[in-house]
């Protein structure tokens, strides 16, 4: 969660806007957010990565994280189309970011299975959510960059 606010931070300075300005109007409320965010990652994961996931049928583990993709991504949508008020646009937009996330997470869960992991990484990209778009496939790049050099660098000490 700490990169996540970090990442949002070093957006806002580049940028010279504030997006936390009129999200975020003290700390309390930025770490309130963060508790509620990982809170609520926590349960999507069990449900998602933890129940959802363990159960598909499907022969290739692939095939599985991006069915779970394509289900998340359609079931955040009554969100961004009532709350959030969204065009279809920034829906696709949305839709391709989950997507993408749900890969990261399927995988690393995958690899690890430790659904608390898998909620702080949630909970990160959640809070990155902050930043423009762009800025978040810079986050998620950056996550599968390091990601992937761990896990060679696991799978070679096993």
């Amino acid at each position: 969660m700490g990169a996540g606010i970090l990442g949002s931070y070093c957006y806002s300075f580049i940028a010279g806007a504030d997006v936390f300005k009129s999200i975020y109007l003290t700390v309390t409320s930025l770490l309130t957010s963060c508790i509620y965010l990982l809170i609520t990652a926590s349960g999507e994961e069990i449900a998602w990565r933890g129940f959802l996931l363990e159960r598909l049928p499907f022969q290739k583990k692939i095939s599985s994280v991006k069915f779970v993709g394509v289900v998340w991504a359609v079931w955040h949508m009554p969100m961004w189309i009532i709350r959030n008020s969204l065009g279809m646009e920034q829906i696709v937009c949305l839709c391709v970011w989950t997507l993408l996330v749900s890969v990261v997470l399927g995988i690393t869960y995958y690899q690890c299975r430790n659904i608390l992991l898998i909620a702080i990484l949630h909970a990160t990209f959640n809070i990155c959510y902050l930043a423009p778009m762009q800025y978040n496939i810079v986050v998620l790049a950056i996550v599968i960059s390091v990601g992937t050099l761990l896990y060679k660098k696991l799978e070679k000490k096993i």
